[in-house]
């Protein structure tokens, strides 16, 4: 039996035009590009491998983007952090988070709870038009797509849904890794936070943000 998955609300869109980099057509599009991180493609002569240009973008007005991503310790088996930043459609810096995790155990655990606590931080500042971003695939899949009862995390992707059944808005985009680099820093930093303690909480850009979050600001295009 499926869970419930994200609603067709929450559906990700992205303009055609802009995906294949037709920037004149993309501007009148219906779709909101920015509702993703920005992506242009590039045809290489002959090669039919297409050069990809990607870079960060704030959400439409009035939404505010959380972008989450996961840290694991190198020295400690299951050590695992959360962590991420909230910007607002003109790309300021909202809240900034970290949290150590308790025995989680692979990569999408930490990323759907960094995704749950994102959500719950956003909501309880009172932003209810939210933009959910992650480098996972396969973590936002489960969120928009639903998962079986026989998943290991049914009842984690659930509560999720249910924390943003209190958004007005919300949608859940995969991005690549370049366009989420601002949430390694907080990521990385829940490690060296105590296993009891609350979620961090940043409400400037600490030091270790700095320079991604100017990179995104300025529009830093990344190519891969």
């Amino acid at each position: 039996m499926c869970v419930s998955k994200a609603p067709k609300r929450s559906s990700s869109r992205i303009c055609i035009h802009w995906a294949n980099g037709n920037y004149m057509y993309g501007e009148d599009s219906l779709h909101l590009h920015s509702w993703s991180d920005g992506i242009s493609t590039k045809l290489q002569g002959n090669n039919p491998n297409t050069m990809r240009f990607v870079w960060w973008t704030a959400p439409p007005h009035d939404f505010v983007k959380i972008n989450c991503d996961e840290a694991f310790s190198t020295c400690h088996r299951n050590k695992a952090s959360a962590g991420g930043v909230v910007r607002d459609w003109e790309g300021k810096f909202v809240i900034g988070f970290s949290h150590l995790l308790n025995n989680c155990e692979t990569v999408v655990e930490a990323e759907l709870l960094a995704i749950k606590i994102g959500i719950q931080v956003t909501i309880s500042k009172g932003f209810k038009r939210l933009v959910v971003e992650s480098d996972s695939y396969s973590t936002v899949q489960l969120i928009n797509d639903g998962l079986y009862t026989c998943h290991p995390y049914p009842k984690l992707v659930s509560s999720i849904l249910d924390i943003a059944n209190r958004a007005d808005a919300i949608c859940y985009n995969h991005v690549f890794r370049e366009t989420n680099s601002a949430t390694d820093g907080f990521a990385k930093h829940g490690l060296s936070l105590s296993l009891n303690s609350d979620v961090q909480l940043f409400s400037c850009p600490p030091t270790f943000s700095l320079r991604s979050l100017r990179a995104d600001e300025a529009g830093v295009i990344y190519s891969r």
